[in-house]
């Protein structure tokens, strides 16, 4: 019950994701999907948020013990501790919980400095990626990512913008999404900045503008 988007953008990246943890009709609280960790990355999970939750305390946990043995910890040391940690959950889980679970990741290539990267991660393994789109709610966003985000010629306020409508163009058709949205932008050089949550937008500018690109005038 989940949408995660990500994509690469001219200056970095930005990575957001839902609140919704029940469908729009039943009734229960929402829960944080997109999490800026302690080591210097942004995380954000799709699947059973109790797994997520247990995955951030490993993966914080481990990199502290990476670090103690190797103080020059980079993006890549992160991602694959990241990818063990999903691997072991994933084979403890197997038949536990009713959704797969999948992790992307974005953070500076040397964690306090570089240009900003996005993995995605699975319990096969990792992948660089320039976007993702990963929950229940990914067949309904992936063509509009793919129409207004997947070129990376947005900056990340730009594409932090266009974020919200996305979300809410899709939690109209997949019940399950919804709740807002939360948006991390990392920056080139500059690092990640905070969490900043967006509610569902109204549509009618959204329609406006689609009508006015194929040049047809409403009475």
């Amino acid at each position: 019950m989940t949408l995660i988007i990500g994509a690469r953008c001219r200056d970095g990246i930005v990575l957001a994701a839902d609140r919704r943890r029940l469908a729009r009709y039943e009734k229960g609280p929402e829960t944080r999907k997109l999490f800026k960790l302690a080591c210097g990355v942004a995380l954000a999970g799709a699947g059973d948020d109790a797994v997520l939750n247990e995955a951030r305390v490993f993966i914080e946990r481990r990199v502290d013990e990476f670090r103690s043995q190797s103080p020059n910890v980079k993006l890549f040391d992160v991602v694959e501790i990241t990818c063990s940690v999903v691997n072991e959950l994933v084979g403890y889980y197997r038949d536990k919980v009713e959704e797969p679970f999948g992790y992307v990741l974005a953070g500076l290539e040397n964690l306090t400095g570089g240009s900003a990267k996005l993995y995605t991660i699975f319990g096969a393994g990792f992948s660089e990626v320039p976007w993702a789109c990963l929950g229940s709610g990914s067949s309904y966003a992936r063509p509009l990512v793919e129409l207004l985000l997947a070129q990376g010629d947005l900056s990340t306020k730009e594409s932090a913008r266009a974020v919200p409508t996305l979300f809410t163009l899709v939690s109209n058709v997949q019940t399950t999404v919804g709740g807002g949205v939360d948006i991390c932008i990392i920056n080139d050089e500059q690092g990640i900045g905070e969490i900043t949550h967006e509610e569902e937008v109204a549509l009618g500018a959204f329609r406006t503008a689609i009508i006015s690109a194929f040049n047809i005038k409403p009475r």
